[in-house]
């Protein structure tokens, strides 16, 4: 799961990195949060996988 949520984020990543031509798209804004919460979910996946071990 953890490597799915990161290939995620990644290509949210990507795709606002496009859309960053126009600083007035409305999109980039929620891409780089969308970005931030699955980085923050791959953490925590993390986490949860080194206590389960």
């Amino acid at each position: 799961m953890t490597t799915t949520v990161s290939d995620l984020a990644r290509r949210v990543a990507g795709i606002a990195a496009r859309r960053s031509a126009d600083p007035d798209d409305p999109i980039i804004a929620r891409l780089h949060e969308v970005e931030r919460t699955l980085l923050t979910t791959e953490r925590r996946l993390r986490s949860v996988s080194r206590v389960l071990r």
